[in-house]
């Protein structure tokens, strides 16, 4: 009875199967984590609490960075930096100096600064003002009282003393700015103008005067068309379109193509100067003539998004200030820039006031974007690990077999079986 023996494929058959199948299903199982990672979340940027403490460690390597110099010890540069903003009256910016003393300082006196902030009797940023202020100069440190001093006494000169309880003590720290009716403190809109001064820009452009264009849309677009809170970042959005400098702004490049993405220019001007073809000066039914024509020419859908930027700009000038604002904002250069100027805003507060001024050029590199890993998203990064584990797994195998010789073996002419020699 003949015993016939199965043929079995060969290793390279198996090896080839193995790696042509990882080699396949890796792709498509990292793409799936990437979209589900980023495809469905919101735009980047956002002002999440992940994000804003991975953008605050981020800001303080940026002022680690800063206090590292050669011929002076941080504690040095850092006091200077302060000296110097004290004298320019820059209390934003020392206020960002004083709450990046954790970072700026290293060594002993920043771990002495560390343990003092730990031990304070209050918390948050009021804490580590009054605990970085005890590392200034004797000089410094009196200067800098008697310019929050001075600046508190435009706000209570008019206040009785019994109206400011502990007002020595308590505001040394920080000099906030007075709010609105109890509410918080609201940005200036008058930068937009009134109706009445836009109607007549309006007049001088139906009529081919020399107008600015951008300027005036944006005005128009933030008094008839914004809600309050976007109108306040309008306000904000027309002082930097406006600031003077010879340096480039790239935000003015950017608002501009904004606006006209959003407003048909050439059709407006068109109904305007049909609407206004007989006004030479103001008038009411001209000021109705203009809030008519920007409610209907301009599509509210794709006004939306820039309205939602204004409330970006809005958000920067209130975790700020205004000018502060103006300084961050011109160095916008597209949307991600500008939501990544909102979160570093919210992230550092003054401290961002103080990288605009001193390395302003990775200000917004500072944002961070954080994914968080759920655990969906770790069993397929861990899937992903495994096929890549297994391609070099087989590689590696095939190749050391390739190498490998094997022994010579006799066959049985009878049974076809291996015989070994003894």
């Amino acid at each position: 009875m003949n015993r016939r023996r199965k043929r079995r494929l060969p290793f390279a058959a198996y090896a080839a199967l193995i790696f042509n199948a990882a080699l396949v299903a890796t792709p498509f199982m990292a793409a799936h984590m990437i979209s589900q990672a980023y495809g469905g979340r919101p735009q980047g940027f956002q002002t999440t609490p992940d994000a804003i403490a991975a953008t605050r460690e981020a800001m303080d390597q940026r002022f680690q960075q800063i206090s590292v110099k050669d011929e002076a010890t941080p504690r040095q540069v850092w006091s200077d930096l302060v000296r110097n903003a004290l004298e320019e009256r820059e209390m934003p910016r020392v206020r960002g100096l004083l709450l990046g003393a954790p970072a700026m300082l290293d060594g002993a006196d920043g771990a002495a600064l560390r343990a003092r902030i730990a031990v304070a009797d209050g918390a948050g940023d009021e804490a580590m003002l009054q605990a970085a202020l005890s590392y200034l100069p004797d000089d410094v440190q009196d200067e800098y009282e008697r310019r929050t001093q001075s600046l508190v006494s435009m706000f209570s000169a008019s206040a009785p003393a019994s109206a400011l309880p502990g007002a020595t003590t308590a505001v040394v720290a920080s000099a906030p700015a007075p709010a609105i009716d109890g509410d918080e403190p609201r940005v200036a809109t008058n930068r937009l103008g009134d109706l009445r001064q836009h109607t007549m820009a309006a007049v001088g452009w139906a009529n081919d005067d020399n107008t600015d264009v951008p300027a005036f849309l944006l005005s128009g677009i933030g008094l008839i068309l914004a809600d309050p809170e976007a109108r306040e970042g309008a306000s904000v959005a027309m002082s930097t379109l406006r600031m003077r400098t010879e340096a480039p702004v790239p935000f003015k490049s950017y608002l501009a193509k904004r606006i006209e993405d959003v407003v048909p220019v050439e059709e407006m001007k068109k109904v305007l100067s049909a609407e206004l073809r007989n006004e030479l000066r103001y008038t009411p039914e001209g000021e109705a003539a203009v809030e008519r024509v920007f409610k209907t020419t301009i599509d509210r859908q794709k006004l939306e998004p820039l309205l939602a930027e204004f409330r970006i700009l809005r958000e920067i000038a209130h975790d700020t200030s205004v000018e502060s604002a103006i300084a961050i904002v011109a160095r916008v250069k597209d949307s991600a820039d500008l939501r990544a100027a909102g979160l570093v805003a919210a992230a550092g507060g003054d401290r961002a006031v103080a990288l605009e001024h001193l390395d302003g050029d990775n200000l917004l590199a500072t944002a961070r974007t954080v994914v968080p890993w759920t655990t969906a998203l770790k069993i397929q990064l861990a899937g992903v690990a495994a096929c890549l584990l297994l391609l070099a797994f087989v590689a590696m195998t095939t190749f050391w077999k390739s190498f490998r010789r094997n022994k010579p073996r006799k066959k049985s002419a009878v049974y076809l079986m291996d015989e070994h020699p003894a």
